[in-house]
This record gives structure tokens, C-alpha cells and sequence, in this order.
């Protein structure tokens, strides 16, 4: 015979299951329905209803087991619910719900909500709501680093960035001020595009610089040297005056551009050094 308080339990997570499927339907009825430009209301009211589905789910998974997900079903791919993005937000829901709302909750369960979190931005991100996209990702970061999961919060504030971009028509500048930072060195998380850039600019200023005039004393050789070794350490006027005056204002602009792109590179990679 069940106690009465576990089947008062599952009565409640069975009503919190169907509040849950409820609001998500109703949520993505006005996305549907309004396109993109709802985004930003259906994400408020997804703010209001989040708080109240949280306190619900604590007094309803009150006595749930260490290492039980509860609301398992709501993290798995495919379409459960009736209207299209439904059971997208109704992962975040559940999610947020349980991550937050249950006083155990193991790093295999933490994973598998963030994993689920992460799966669900990245497709609202593809169907063209950003907002929302942005918030999965953002709760997938408090989720890894709740648990120490450093490569995966970083993997998560990058996608989260990058929904934030899209947020931006193409026309604005701001877009393009994150699409640079987005294409030069991930947002900062990924240090290693800077390389790639480095490497871009050093050929690019060595192409041409080789075309300027030359002394007659000056080889190729000893042109090539100066163009890479000004981009590490500026030569001095010297040096740019035994190749030519042609050279000096190149040479100049060479150093400084090297000396913001190393040291930018340097402080994104001693970052994520520390970030393994």
C-alpha cells in the first residue's frame, strides 16, 4: 500500500508536470504566433513563470532520491508537446526547476541538465530566438560552474555570446563590434584564433613591405629578417633607415599593431591555461 505523503508526492510532481507543459505551450503560441519580435515579452513572462515553477517543484520533490532525475523526460530530444519550440521551453523550465529547487543533485545529474540546457539554446538559437537561446546557455554556465565544470561553462559563455550577437540586426554596429571579437579571438575564449590572425597580419606586413624600395646594400634576405623581428621587437630607426626612408612609417605602424596583437594573445591563453 503507498504512504500517503509519497502519493501526495506524486500526485504534486504530476500537477507540476502538466503546469509545466501548460506554460511552455502557451509560451511558444506567442512565439509562433508574433515571430521574433515576441521574443523579448514571451521571455518576461517565462521569467515570472519560472520563480513560481520552482517553489512548486520544491514542495513537490521534497522526499525525491539522491540520484534521480525527476523530471527526466523533459531533457530528452524530440517533440513531445503540441506546439513547435514547446518542448524546447519546457527543457528550461524543468531545468531551472530542478537545478535549483532540489537540495541534492549529483555532477552526473548537473551534466545532464546542462547537456540538455545546451542542446535546447543552441537550436532556439537556430530557429531565431536569441533571447531565449540566451538563456539556456546563461542557465547551462551556472549549472557547469556550480559543478566545476570549467570546459563546459566556457563552451556555454561562448554560445551564450554569440546568441547575444544575433540579438542585433546585421545593419547595427554592435553586431559588428562582437562579430570582430567574435572572429579574432572567440569572444575570448578561444585564444588560439589570435594566432591565426598574428600570423595573417606578420605575411601581410612582410608582402608589403618587400615591395618597398630599398637600399642597394640591403638583400632580400636582410628585409624579410627586419619585417618579422619588428613585429616581436621593434627595430630601431636605424634599422628601418639602413633599408630606406620608405620604410620607416610601415616599420612604425608593424610594432604597434604587433605589440596590441601579442599582448592581447598572451592574456586570452594565460587565461584559459588557468581555466584547465
Amino acid at each position: 500500500m503507498v504512504a500517503a505523503p509519497e502519493r501526495d508526492g506524486r500526485t504534486r510532481l504530476t500537477t507540476f508536470k502538466a503546469l509545466v507543459e501548460s506554460h511552455a505551450n502557451s509560451l511558444a503560441e506567442d512565439l509562433e504566433r508574433s515571430g521574433r519580435s515576441a521574443d523579448q515579452e514571451a521571455l518576461s513572462e517565462y521569467h515570472r513563470i519560472e520563480v513560481r515553477a520552482q517553489r512548486s517543484f520544491a514542495e513537490a520533490a521534497a522526499s525525491a532520491r539522491l540520484g534521480t532525475l525527476i523530471l527526466e523526460e523533459f531533457y530528452k530530444p524530440g517533440p513531445r508537446l503540441k506546439q513547435p519550440f514547446a518542448d524546447l521551453i519546457a527543457t528550461m523550465l524543468a531545468a531551472r526547476a530542478e537545478a535549483n529547487g532540489r537540495v541534492y543533485l549529483t555532477d552526473i545529474e548537473g551534466t545532464h541538465i546542462a547537456a540538455a540546457l545546451e542542446r535546447t539554446g543552441k537550436e532556439l538559437l537556430a530557429a531565431g530566438f536569441p533571447l531565449f537561446a540566451e538563456e539556456a546557455f546563461d542557465q547551462a554556465v551556472c549549472i557547469h560552474a556550480r559543478f566545476r565544470g570549467k570546459q563546459g561553462e566556457d563552451r556555454n559563455e561562448y554560445l551564450k555570446r554569440d546568441a547575444h550577437r544575433r540579438m542585433y540586426p546585421w545593419w547595427h554596429p554592435m553586431r559588428f563590434a562582437w562579430g570582430m571579437s567574435r572572429w579574432l579571438f572567440g569572444y575570448g575564449y578561444k585564444p588560439m584564433r589570435m594566432l591565426v590572425w598574428i600570423t595573417v597580419a606578420i605575411a601581410g606586413f612582410a608582402v608589403y613591405l618587400l615591395q618597398l624600395p630599398r637600399d642597394p646594400g640591403a638583400t632580400r634576405g636582410d628585409a624579410l629578417f627586419v619585417t618579422l623581428q619588428n613585429f616581436i621587437n621593434p627595430v630601431g630607426l636605424g634599422s628601418a633607415k639602413s633599408m630606406s626612408r620608405a620604410w620607416e612609417t610601415p616599420l612604425e605602424v608593424e610594432s604597434y599593431t604587433g605589440d596590441v596583437l601579442r599582448n592581447v594573445f598572451f592574456v586570452l591563453l594565460i587565461r584559459r591555461w588557468f581555466r584547465l
